[in-house]
């Protein structure tokens, strides 16, 4: 806060108007005015005066950090650090899904096609298209666990992963 706000806020504090603190001082209004605005300072026997006639310290009014009555003013800022959790990473959790299934419709699509196509007495050929396409959708689960298990190692997310922090 600057020298002219304090000077300002003191004399309202004291339900003073600037003519009154003026006459008091022995100054004109137009000298308060100017302080109060800034646009020029009091003397430095008009400080001790002022100090006295507002009941503030000079220190108020010329430092900053510092109350009315002249005590140093600390500024305390608790700052707690939060840690920071760590979250399941999502597509390192459905990459461990698609290879599960994809290693079993994969194994058990193969493992049917080859056991039809050995048998002598065959069944359906409806039967052998859908344990074949059993068998391609899990090599594709497996395809596509493999690129997401590339792009979590690029990242370096494992199964665990740090929060985002703010």
């Amino acid at each position: 806060m600057k020298i002219g706000e304090k000077i300002a806020g003191a004399r309202r504090a004291q339900n003073l108007t600037q003519e009154q603190l003026a006459d008091l001082l022995q100054v004109s209004r137009q000298a308060v005015s100017r302080w109060e605005s800034g646009l020029a300072y009091p003397e430095t026997d008009h400080l001790v005066r002022l100090s006295e006639i507002l009941n503030v310290n000079c220190d108020y009014l010329l430092k900053d950090g510092v109350n009315e009555n002249g005590e140093k003013v600390v500024e305390v800022k608790i700052i707690r650090e939060v840690p920071a959790r760590r979250q399941i990473n999502f597509l390192f959790v459905l990459m461990l899904a698609l290879f599960v299934l994809g290693v079993y419709f994969a194994l058990f699509g193969t493992f049917n096609v080859v056991l039809e196509l050995g048998r002598e007495i065959r069944r359906e050929t409806a039967v052998i298209v859908l344990a074949g396409v059993c068998g391609a959708a899990g090599y594709a689960m497996l395809a596509f666990g493999v690129k997401i298990l590339v792009a979590c190692v690029k990242k370096r997310e494992y199964f665990f992963k740090k929060a985002k922090t703010e």
